[in-house]
């Protein structure tokens, strides 16, 4: 397995695997796979960054693409300690395998050597018990719920706000 972050190149890569995660885990993300689904490569290229301060990492193996998490760090000024975790997904075969644990270490590591950053944050669907238990297990507490945040075929779901202090 190696982690590494993603590039241009890894445009339609991206596309697959974000497809899938919205498909298959559609009470997961805010966005709908109906929304992404007719946006081209080109697209999804655009939304991969290249810089330290903004990326996406994904987890290969023997060149295929089978997890993803994106980092984003806050640009204003008063804002910058502070960044996100987003868009996290490993492919359903990978699970249970330390695949979300490699790549959470991997972001954590890299948000560390980032000297303005001091807090992690991020959401998730209250439901979502696996992933909420990878979070615990590296240290992110819950610090807030926010109700009634999705609405999918007619049924809520609420949000919980996790962080994490990494200096």
């Amino acid at each position: 397995m190696i982690v590494k972050k993603l590039t241009k190149h890894d445009a339609e890569d991206y596309r697959q695997i974000r497809l899938e995660a919205l498909y298959k885990n559609p009470d997961s993300f805010g966005t709908s796979y109906s929304e992404e689904k007719v946006k081209m490569t080109e697209q999804f290229r655009d939304r991969i960054p290249e810089n330290n301060n903004n990326f996406i990492l994904g987890c290969f193996e023997d060149k295929k693409l089978i997890g993803i998490v994106a980092f984003h760090q806050e640009l204003r000024i008063k804002l910058r300690h502070k960044a996100y975790i987003s868009s996290m997904y490993v492919q359903q075969e990978y699970r249970r395998k330390g695949i979300g644990k490699l790549l959470l270490n991997e972001l954590i590591e890299k948000a560390k050597a980032i000297n303005e950053v001091e807090l992690l944050l991020l959401d998730i669907v209250k439901s979502n018990f696996s992933a909420k238990q990878l979070y615990l297990l590296l240290g992110f507490e819950i610090y807030g719920i926010k109700e009634m945040a999705y609405k999918s075929n007619h049924q809520y779901f609420d949000l919980e706000f996790m962080r994490l202090q990494v200096k």
